[in-house]
């Protein structure tokens, strides 16, 4: 999984962070149950891609809005990886009573932003000038980001639900 990361950011359009983060930091931001690896057929230690989401804000009353992060071994796309992975995200963050996936897309990164429109996602809106790039081609500049947002159904909730005290 590491592997395919740094592919990610090598290209500088996938990520504002610099370096792969360690297994426990990875693991320790990400939302159980919503980590998915996809692999080849017939061999289960090459790694074609992985999915997963973090809450989108630490605030209880957001409690069911989620930020995906998704990326795909450069070998692997334009063979569906992406899209089936994508698919079982958004299956799982609808089983579990989320009501909003976000995803933060550089506006080079085509690929991601066709990706999330193919599958419902919407642009929602653009930050402009987010942060400043502190490596790759694009170090030292001003990065926009697209907002992507996927409106799952809204779940039943009573006011305990709503405030996070679940």
């Amino acid at each position: 999984m590491q592997q395919i990361y740094l592919q990610g950011l090598a290209t500088g359009h996938a990520t504002y962070e610099g370096e792969a983060p360690s297994w426990e930091k990875f693991t320790r931001v990400k939302l159980e149950g919503t980590m998915f690896v996809a692999v080849e057929e017939d061999d289960d230690s090459a790694v074609l891609g992985w999915v997963t989401a973090a809450p989108a804000s630490s605030r209880s009353v957001f409690h069911g809005v989620v930020e995906d992060s998704i990326y795909i071994h450069q070998d692997a796309q334009g063979r569906g990886v992406a899209g089936a992975l994508l698919d079982k995200l958004i299956e799982v963050c609808q089983d579990m009573g989320k009501w909003a996936i976000h995803s933060w897309i550089f506006p080079e990164n085509e690929g991601s932003a066709k990706l999330h429109a193919s599958r419902g996602f919407e642009k929602v809106g653009t930050f402009s000038h987010l942060a400043k790039m502190t490596y790759g081609e694009m170090a030292g500049q001003w990065r926009d980001t697209d907002v992507w947002e996927k409106l799952l159904p809204k779940p039943e909730i009573d006011d305990e639900t709503a405030l996070g005290n679940v």
